[in-house]
């Protein structure tokens, strides 16, 4: 994956003088074109974090109480979180997840969350691809990339300093942004 890494970096990296807004804009293009293979490695190697409501949410889905939950409860910043352990419990033999319709933000995000913080989990046979394509994409469209920069910079800052602005797009796979990116871009 070293080569497709390093050739995504060097397609974004001119887009934006900040490495931030550059590489954002770009995992938004990544996401764009990634398709899940659905092999369930994330649930396997990556196993979720739930917050509090979403560990009740899938316990009331579930017709359970959120104790009865094969999860670890634990509390950080006076909140409380419930952690998978690995694999993921609600990973089936057939790599499907049994609570994919209440499954949690953290679900929902990867692996957005990852490539927005520029790391690629090495186990998604996903990822290579999505970036492969997205580097096509923006060396062929890098001018286009760069006024949509400019466009989108309002929300490049909040995914940055808000808090809540990012949980709602990561609790939204990011689709908000990206269709508006593509939107601007034609």
């Amino acid at each position: 994956m070293g080569g497709i890494l390093e050739r995504f970096y060097k397609a974004f990296r001119p887009l934006h003088r900040n490495y931030w807004y550059a590489l954002r804009i770009s995992v938004l293009v990544a996401i764009r074109f990634f398709e899940c293979e659905k092999c369930g490695n994330c649930c396997r190697y990556s196993p979720p974090v739930f917050r509090e409501d979403e560990a009740k949410r899938i316990a009331q889905y579930l017709g359970k109480e959120v104790e009865e939950l094969p999860l670890i409860r634990f509390e950080q910043f006076s909140k409380t979180y419930y952690r998978a352990k690995r694999p993921c419990p609600f990973l089936t033999d057939k790599n499907t997840c049994s609570i994919y319709e209440v499954r949690g933000t953290m679900c929902r995000a990867f692996p957005y969350e990852w490539l927005m913080y520029g790391m690629t989990p090495a186990y998604c046979p996903a990822i290579p691809k999505a970036l492969d394509k997205a580097t096509n994409y923006i060396l062929k469209h890098g001018d286009q990339i760069r006024n949509a920069i400019e466009t989108l910079e309002e929300d490049l800052i909040l995914l940055a300093k808000s808090s809540k602005f990012k949980e709602t797009m990561r609790s939204q796979e990011y689709r908000p942004l990206v269709g508006r990116l593509f939107e601007i871009l034609g």
